[in-house]
This record gives structure tokens, sequence and C-alpha cells, in this order.
């Protein structure tokens, strides 16, 4: 029997390597300009080290996806199968940045000893994803798909669609042409006999930003100086001693965010999995969690994961080798130089519309696949992870405001240290931002995929696994990986009793159902769910 082929190359691998390639992109845009800017960090080692570290690092989790996806499709014999995108972990990548590199250079005025204290954080961390991958099929059998698909909808609909219309409306001019222009070809079915739908939709936009003035000649030309060749290097010195024994202090940080990245993945995985594609979470887990190891000991301190959006790119046709084309274009941008330049050429609101289209199909998709009795639940974890996104803002603008408050008092010659203000949670109910934007922005993806699995049982009538849900719950509570900004013992006392409360009346609801029949599973639901087991 003769092998199949994979083809190298698809139409739709274009659009795939343009939306995966600029969804990465633009963090490590902002990862410049905060270290460059608030950590005052050198050219030469922003460029020499850091970006050429994370463009080497990327490009690793990618050739791996291609070369994955190339031998599971010669496994299926399907050669239609498109691989799984990647990159920089989008919500840790800004943790990281804010949380823990800010910070320490903050605490120290050592922008290259926050730098160790990352990598030694970012270490633990990939340590972290390797063990979840020998534990992922126990926590998987557990876990309904339909909790996993409604978080990961939600989680779209917060980080990809929402925020990228918000950020690419800041110059309209520039988004809403490139968007519908991208409406109109994708989602009107035109069929194009040259060039993508990504591809004319992002030029578009380009053009508009350019003849309207949003991009400025100066930049661009400014862009050259920082052009070069950086090879990524292995940076042992960074690894242990002092910095190390500070990253241990982060290592609350470390364990919420590997959790949450795991979930991000195994999310991903599901998407590809409702697209007839099944890839292997711990295959996926422990790739991710070696070239997180790697990328650290060349001076990487930001993780890379696996990304939602399988469905659009499944959509759009795209095969198996985009991963691999969005990974060389990383390191040729990222060991050259040529990050500024490519920044200073194309807008990013034209880039994010991409995202916005990731957003639309995946909701899209993950609703279509559900049994629509699951509708309640995913609609529920639809909800919740939109709560961390909104208060992670309404926190980033009361730094912004005391920071531009502290700025007209001391140029006013007055001496007062506006940090020592601090803005309570009663402060921001008092405007109307309740103290549940916090209970359920702290731990949203968790929080949304545990109340979706109580609601999947109660519909079932599975009163013993909604009760044991609601346990798991509890026990996130307790340890704050749920309604809590910091994971420590006894972090949300009041919501792990709830949650105890809560599982005692599944279990005497348990007990009472197996007298009484109008609180059992209905017989076409058992007959339904033995079919699907055989």
């Amino acid at each position: 029997m003769n092998e199949i082929k994979m083809p190298w190359f698809k139409r739709g691998d274009v659009d795939a390597t343009i939306g995966v390639f600029f969804d990465g992109f633009t963090k490590i845009i902002v990862g410049v300009g905060v270290l460059t800017g608030i950590m005052k960090m050198s050219n030469e080692m922003v460029f020499g080290k850091l970006v050429s570290a994370i463009g080497m690092t990327a490009f690793l989790l990618l050739l791996f996806n291609t070369l994955y996806a190339r031998r599971l499709g010669k496994k299926t014999g399907n050669a239609e199968l498109t691989a799984l995108p990647g990159g920089i972990s989008g919500g840790t990548f800004f943790v990281w940045l804010y949380a823990l590199l800010v910070p320490v250079y903050s605490q120290t005025g050592d922008a290259i000893y926050a730098w160790k204290v990352a990598i030694n954080v970012n270490i633990i961390y990939s340590v972290l994803i390797i063990i979840c991958a020998f534990i992922i099929k126990f926590i998987i059998q557990k876990i309904p798909s339909e909790a996993m698909l409604g978080s990961v909808v939600g989680g779209s609909m917060a980080y990809l669609l929402m925020t990228s219309l918000a950020d690419g409306f800041s110059t309209p001019i520039v988004q809403i042409p490139a968007l519908f222009m991208l409406i109109f070809l994708q989602f009107g079915r035109i069929k194009l006999k040259k060039f993508s739908p990504a591809f004319i939709a992002v030029g578009l936009g380009t053009i508009l930003a350019w003849v309207t003035g949003a991009m400025h000649v100066s930049d661009f030309t400014a862009s050259f100086q920082n052009i070069g060749f950086y090879l990524p290097l292995p940076q042992l010195g960074l690894v242990g001693g002092k910095a190390f024994q500070a990253a241990l202090s982060y290592l609350p940080i470390a364990f919420a965010y590997a959790f949450a990245d795991v979930t991000a993945l195994l999310q991903g995985v599901e998407q590809a999995e409702q697209s007839g594609e099944k890839y292997d979470p711990k295959i996926c887990l422990l790739e991710t969690g070696c070239v997180n190891l790697i990328g650290s000991f060349i001076g990487n301190p930001f993780p890379m994961n696996i990304y939602w959006g399988h469905p659009a790119w499944k959509k759009a046709k795209a095969g198996t080798s985009y991963p691999l084309f969005v990974g060389a274009l990383y390191l040729v941008l990222c060991m050259t130089g040529l990050v500024a330049i490519a920044t200073s050429a194309i807008p990013s609101a034209a880039t994010l519309i991409m995202l916005i289209f990731v957003a639309i199909t995946t909701g899209t998709q993950s609703y279509s696949v559900v049994n629509k009795k699951y509708y309640p639940a995913m609609i529920m974890a639809t909800a919740i992870p939109i709560f961390e996104m909104l208060y992670g803002k309404v926190e980033n603008g009361v730094s912004a405001a005391s920071n531009a408050i502290g700025a007209a008092i001391n140029s006013a010659g007055i001496d007062f240290d506006v940090s020592s203000v601090a803005v309570t949670q009663a402060d921001l109910a008092g405007t109307g931002v309740s103290k549940g934007f916090f209970a359920l922005g702290k731990g949203s993806m968790m929080i949304a995929i545990l109340f979706a699995c109580i609601m999947i049982f109660v519909i079932d009538r599975k009163w013993l696994q909604a009760g044991v849900s609601a346990l798991v719950a509890a026990v996130c509570a307790f340890f704050g990986i749920i309604h809590s900004a910091t994971v420590t013992v006894n972090a949300a006392p009041v919501f792990m009793w709830i949650y105890i409360a809560i599982a005692v009346f599944f279990f005497i609801i348990h007990v009472l159902s197996k007298s009484r029949p109008e609180l059992q599973p209905e017989l076409e639901e058992i007959k339904a769910e033995e079919e699907t087991k055989e």
C-alpha cells in the first residue's frame, strides 16, 4: 500500500500563516515597547538576546506542530488534515510582562535581574506543563467536552473578538473597511483566482493606514537602525541562584497560569477533534513543556502554547505546513531586527481582523457540534471569561489614572506618593463595578468549566458527578485557583463553603434518586450514552 502524500503547501496556508503570525507577533511589539521604554533595556539586549530567543522558541514549537500534523495525517490517511496553530501564550505573556518583569524591575531597578527571575519562573512553569502531560487522560475522561467548548468560546469572545474590535476601532478608517472586506470574502464565499482573503483584507487596511496618515514614514525609516544578526545562545548563567529564590515567590502565578494554559491547550485540541482530527493531548503538552524549557535556557522568558482557532483555519482549507511558515517568519524577523521594520510598515488594526475572524468561526463551530440541550451550560461558560477581560481593563484604567494624577501632582511641585493610595473593591463598587467582577474575573476559565460541568450533569441528571464538580470548585476556591488574585491556602473561604453546600445538596439528590424515578436519567438518554460509548 502506497503511503499517503501530504502536500507541503495549500492555498489556505496563506490565510492561516497571516492570522496565526500576527496573533503572536503583536505581543512581541508590545513587549519590546515595555522592555525598552519602562524597563530601560538597551536595544542590543532586547533584540540581541530576548527577541531572538522568543523567535527561536516559537520556531521550535511551530516546527513540531507541522511535523506532528504530517505524521498524524499519514497515519490516519488524511491528506486534508489541518495542523494546530500555536505561538506566544496570550494571557500568560501579559501576566509575565506586567505582573513579573515590571514589578521586579520596579523593586530593584535592575532589568537584567528581572529578566533572570522571569527565566526561572518560566522554567517552573515548563516543568508543571510536563507533569500535567502524564495525568491529562484522567482529566479528559472526567470533563465533558461541552464544558471545554463553552469556555473556549467565552475566551475567544473576550480576548480575540472584543479586545481586537476595541483596539482596532481606535483607527476605524483602517479596521472597519478591512474587516468588512474579510467578511465579504470569507462569509460571502467569494472564490478568488489570485491572492487570499486575508492578504487582500490586510493589504487594504495597510494601504488605508498609509494614505490617511495613520502610519508615519519617520517611524519606518528609524526602524532600520535595529537591523543585524542576532543568534540566540545558551544563557545558563541566568538559571538558579538568587533569581531562582526570588522566582519561588511567584510560584502561585506559575501554577495558576500553567493550569490555565493546559486548559487552553486542551480546548484547542478539543476544537480539532470536533473537526474530525484527533491530536494526542499528552504529546501536545510534552511538546509545549519541553519547548518552553529549551526556550528558557536560551533566554526566552515568555511561555508558548497551542492556540485556539483550528476550526477557522480548517474552514480556510489550511494544511499542515502553515505553522512552519509562521515559525520561519518568527525566526527571520526576530533574529535580524526586522521586527521593528515589520511593525512600522503594517498597522496592527489591519492584522487584528484575523483574530476577529478566528473568534467568530470558533463560536460558530463550537455551538454547531453540540447537542442543543447543552446550550444553557455553554452560554454560561461563554459569559464568564468575559468578566476577566472587563475587570482587567478596569484595573488597567485605575492604574493609568493613578499614574496621570501622580505626574500632575509632581509637576505642580507637591511631594506626594500617589502609589500609597489604594483603590479598593468597595470604591469600584460605588461606580457600578461590583465585587462580583473581581470574583468572576479571577480564574474565569476554570470557573466557566466548573459551572458548565455542574449544569451539564444536572441536565443529564448525573447528580453524583454534579456533586463532585461542586467539590472540585470548593477545592479550587480553597487554594485560590478561582475567585482569588493569588494561589494560597484558604484563599476564598466564602466561596469554598458555598460550593461544599451545593455538593452536599447534589449528593443527597443522588441518594434519593435511587428510589425516585423522576430524579433518574431518562431512558432515551441512557441508550444514547451507551451507543456513544460503543
